[in-house]
Formats: structure tokens, C-alpha cells, sequence
């Protein structure tokens, strides 16, 4: 299918998967080792911040509490990455019609909303505690350069992406088309010579 579409746009085309690829993998990474200590910052700060409560527990479970929390971090974070590298691992198709019915939810998935997600899982816990909930106030809470990334040069890679494989799949189905109309005249020739 790849072969059939303008050397121009093909070559536009590849550039922006690789273009969108770069900032996914420092979106990736940056999840992969610096959401779940962002976490466990605002988790500590949250428990600094109810000495009563943690008064009322033990040493030992204090601790014990907080390794539950940092584990439920850690796998909520893992889970994150994993969901996207699958994302990005489905920009990488040559199949343009499959990567079009995609690209809305790749869009909606890959913004901060859906990586400040990422501590409801850990709320679950403070609130078994009686301890209120914690949130991430922006991209900015994990690193002012993962702020970037995710609000500035993610979604215009991904816009401009998304525009040339809109452009693609439109040059590969008037392609197929011209080639239908090319063969069709011949099937009828053939079958009026049989006839």
C-alpha cells in the first residue's frame, strides 16, 4: 500500500512517524522512572500533612502502609507505560486504514488527563486510611521538560502525523479505485469473447 503513495508524501510521511516516535519514547521513559517517585512525593506530603493520623499508626505499619502505596504507584505508572508503548507500537503499521481507526483514541490516551490517572489507584488506598486524595496539579508535577512533551511537542507531532496519513489513506483509496476502474474494462472484454 506504502508503494503506491507519492514519494513527497511518503518521505513526509516517515519523517513524522519518527518525529512522533521520539517524543512518545521520552514520554514513555519519563513515565517509566520519574511518575511513580512524583507520586510518592505528593503521598508523602499528603501524610506530612495529617500528623494525627499518622500517629495513629504503629512505626511498622506506617511503613509497611507506604510500601503498599509505593508498589500501587509503581504498577499504576507500569501500566501507564505498558498502554503506551502498545500505543506506539500501532503508529509503527504500514496498514494506513487500521492506523486511521485509531488515531482518535491514541489522541485522547496520550494527554496529561489520562496520566494523572495514574494515582487513583494509590487514592484507593490513602482512603482506606481515612487519608484524603492526592492529584498531580499538572505535567509540570513530574518535570517542567515531560511539560513539554506532553502539551507542546507530542500533539503537534501527532497533529502533523495525523494529517499526512488523513492524506495517505485518501491517495491509497483513489488509487485502488483508478486500478479497479483499470481492470474492469478488461473483465468485460473477457467475458464478452467467451460469450
Amino acid at each position: 500500500m506504502m508503494a503506491t503513495l507519492d514519494p513527497g508524501l511518503l518521505r513526509d510521511l516517515t519523517e513524522a512517524k519518527a518525529d512522533l516516535a521520539k517524543h512518545g519514547v521520552v514520554i514513555v521513559r519519563t513515565i517509566e522512572t520519574d511518575l511513580e517517585p512524583a507520586i510518592m512525593a505528593q503521598v508523602k506530603s499528603l501524610m506530612a500533612s495529617s500528623p494525627k493520623r499518622m500517629a495513629q499508626m504503629g512505626e511498622d505499619e506506617l511503613d509497611g502502609f507506604l510500601e503498599k502505596l509505593r508498589k500501587t504507584s509503581e504498577r499504576s505508572a507500569r501500566q501507564l507505560k505498558d498502554l503506551y508503548v502498545r500505543l506506539l507500537t500501532k503508529l509503527g503499521t504500514e496498514f494506513i486504514g487500521d492506523l486511521i481507526k485509531e488515531l482518535d483514541g491514541i489522541e485522547q490516551l496520550m494527554k496529561w488527563d489520562r496520566i494523572a490517572k495514574t494515582v487513583e489507584p494509590v487514592n484507593e488506598k490513602l482512603a482506606e486510611k481515612g487519608f484524603g486524595p492526592i492529584e498531580l496539579s499538572g505535567a509540570d508535577s513530574i518535570s517542567e521538560s515531560f511539560q513539554v512533551q506532553v502539551e507542546q511537542k507530542w500533539p503537534a507531532s501527532f497533529e502533523r502525523f495525523k494529517v499526512l496519513v488523513t492524506e495517505a489513506a485518501a491517495q491509497i483509496a483513489k488509487s485502488e479505485l483508478e486500478e479497479e476502474e483499470r481492470s474492469a474494462p478488461r473483465k468485460t472484454k473477457k467475458a464478452a469473447k467467451k460469450g
